[in-house]
């Protein structure tokens, strides 16, 4: 019984050993916020703009990293995600762009209470890290906005409406790397938002 005792001693004790020397698995979180560095425009709508909805689609409406690895096959990163689900972020990316952008008087959140003139709107159809062979490792995100009169009582109340892809290729295969190559696909694809909104904003309703 002695010799019985002392032999599962020595095993727990193994097993404790083991639990210590192996340092928990950590997550990590990122958050895509590009910084406009260009100077801001003279306003030219003298109104304000609400920023709505940006949705997602799956497999991408997680807050996990995914990556693309063939034609059908996507794998999450569960030790990688987001501060916040990606329609959140790229919601409040895409305001703060704006309000420093200056195209309108400003850009408030969709919770705002303030009746807009504007409301823009988009659509997240991929986002992801390509991996598949014989492609570049990149960044790839894709959105389509919507820019409608705030009053949905108007027929054919879309004012504006246009989809963006950028591809991004990453330094190497850390997430470190694919969040800046994200951060920088996204500044892309809300510098070419800005100059399109720009370009057609002497075409928008004013009333």
């Amino acid at each position: 019984m002695k010799i019985k005792l002392l032999i599962l001693a020595v095993f727990f004790q193994g097993l404790v050993a083991c639990s210590i020397k192996q340092p928990p698995l950590e997550i990590s979180h990122w958050r895509l916020m590009p910084q406009r560095a260009s100077a801001t425009k003279n306003t030219q709508i003298k109104y304000w703009i609400t920023q709505g909805t940006i949705s997602v689609t799956s497999p991408f409406d997680t807050k996990s990293l995914v990556y693309r690895l063939d034609e059908q096959k996507y794998e999450k990163d569960f030790y990688n995600d987001y501060v916040t689900l990606p329609s959140d972020m790229l919601a409040t990316a895409t305001r703060q762009w704006l309000n420093d952008a200056g195209i309108f008087q400003f850009a408030v959140g969709n919770s705002n209470a303030l009746m807009p003139m504007y409301l823009l709107q988009g659509t997240v159809d991929e986002m992801y890290t390509d991996f598949r062979t014989g492609q570049t490792p990149s960044a790839v995100i894709t959105i389509e906005y919507y820019l409608s009169n705030a009053d949905g009582l108007k027929k054919n109340n879309v004012i504006f409406r246009k989809k963006y892809q950028q591809r991004e290729p990453i330094s190497d295969n850390s997430a470190k790397s694919i969040a800046r190559a994200q951060q920088n696909a996204l500044a892309r694809i809300l510098a070419d938002l800005e100059e399109d909104l720009s370009k057609e904003a002497k075409n928008f309703p004013k009333h």
